[in-house]
């Protein structure tokens, strides 16, 4: 099923389902062919050669993020940013340190094998949200440390000298597991988290011009405990590709709507006749307006004072002083590859300059950047004042 409707057929009858077949394994082997040809059209011969393909990468961005990555040389990064009023892809780029263009291990941006670790909260959030369960301000107490989760801190709550209370937007900026534990296991239930899970891409399939690995969830809806792991985020079953990772930000932009990913701005025959120009971005929706007004808060309260706090100090002065941040980090051992997977999903705003954003590193032993830190200076890089009239415009 897929979570975007059928595109209206126009373009000479080429749909995004052709370019995805066409284009989609070259790409999982990080190769952007210059030209595609596209057969299966209902008029075969007036197509019979091969089309120039336009990509929507914005040209600087790819650069600085390939830069970065070169200068940091992380175990394995990747770095995903999408357009959230079209869906473009405006960067992909991944490494490896003994690898460092990352060829050996294929495209890391479009497989799922990453346990998505506390971005799950973020399915959460939004469930709590959209249900009327909570919204930002609702006051939620907790026992425990924050990174911890217990059975019976979520299931057994005894209020006592060492409780904690903290607002629900403190609670996602700081990623209290027990309280997310608790709203999904408790407040909302399997069924709903799962209902939630898929209105944001997990288990499905995007109507796209790529095909790429979903976010998977695997749950007894009905054990407690399992959707307290997911909710939470601990637990290696819930898991997500940076590609959409990064579009899972576009609702907090986007009124509630989740934009499906596209990687070919255009195409075009023969003497430079446009055969095919993407102008119909593929929405759906996965939450109200207010629950997503709400979502956006959260991860801009992630900034001020949660989990990206330290990195992000001193970024709102001079020229970035009225770029809005927002996002969500995530954090858990993995063993595809193994190491300690560091996740920054969000957004970056100002006017009607937007970005979003997904960040992974996975360290083996040795931290080599934090992926909150890498994206501030994607982010400083994307906002300067000299890149304001090229950046977020398809390449």
């Amino acid at each position: 099923m897929s979570l975007v409707g059928s595109e209206k057929v126009s373009n000479w009858g080429i749909t995004k389902q052709h370019i995805a077949q066409v284009i989609s394994p070259s790409v999982r082997l990080k190769a952007l062919p210059d030209s595609i040809l596209i057969p299966d059209l209902l008029d075969p011969l007036s197509l019979s050669d091969p089309l120039k393909v336009k990509y929507t990468f914005d040209p600087a961005l790819q650069r600085e993020a390939i830069r970065l990555l070169k200068k940091y040389n992380p175990d394995y990064g990747v770095f995903v940013a999408v357009s959230p009023d079209t869906g473009h892809i405006l960067a992909m780029a991944d490494s490896t340190r003994d690898d460092q263009d990352g060829a050996n291990h294929g495209n890391l941006s479009l497989v799922n094998t990453f346990p998505a670790a506390s971005i799950s909260k973020i399915i959460t959030a939004v469930a709590a949200l959209n249900e009327h369960k909570a919204n930002g301000s609702t006051v939620l107490p907790f026992n425990g440390k924050s990174t911890s989760l217990y059975k019976r801190n979520v299931f057994n709550h005894k209020k006592n000298k060492w409780t904690r209370n903290l607002t629900l937007d403190q609670a996602f900026a700081k990623s209290v597991n027990t309280i997310f534990g608790r709203l999904g296991a408790i407040e909302l239930g399997g069924e709903t988290m799962l209902k939630y899970a898929y209105l944001l891409g997990f288990n499905g399939q995007f109507t796209s011009d790529i095909l790429f690995d979903n976010g998977r969830i695997e749950i007894d809806p009905n054990d407690p405990w399992q959707v307290a792991q997911m909710s939470a985020g601990y637990t290696t079953k819930n898991t997500l590709s940076p590609l959409h990772a990064a579009i899972l930000a576009t609702t907090a932009l986007n009124g509630g709507k989740i934009v499906a990913p596209v990687i070919v701005a255009s195409l075009t025959g023969p003497y430079g006749i446009p055969l095919y120009v993407h102008e119909q971005p593929g929405f759906s929706v996965a939450m109200s307006e207010s629950a997503s007004r709400q979502l956006k808060k959260m991860m801009q309260t992630t900034i001020t004072q949660g989990s990206a706090r330290t990195s992000f100090r001193g970024f709102h002065k001079g020229a970035m002083a009225n770029v809005t941040v927002g996002g969500k980090t995530g954090s858990l051992t993995g063993f595809n590859p193994r190491g300690k997977y560091d996740w920054f999903v969000g957004f970056g705003e100002n006017g009607d300059q937007k970005i979003a954003f997904a960040m992974l590193c996975i360290n083996k032993e040795k931290w080599y950047v934090k992926s909150t830190r890498f994206v501030r200076e994607i982010l400083e890089f994307y906002f300067a004042p000299q890149n304001k009239s090229d950046s977020g415009k398809s390449a």
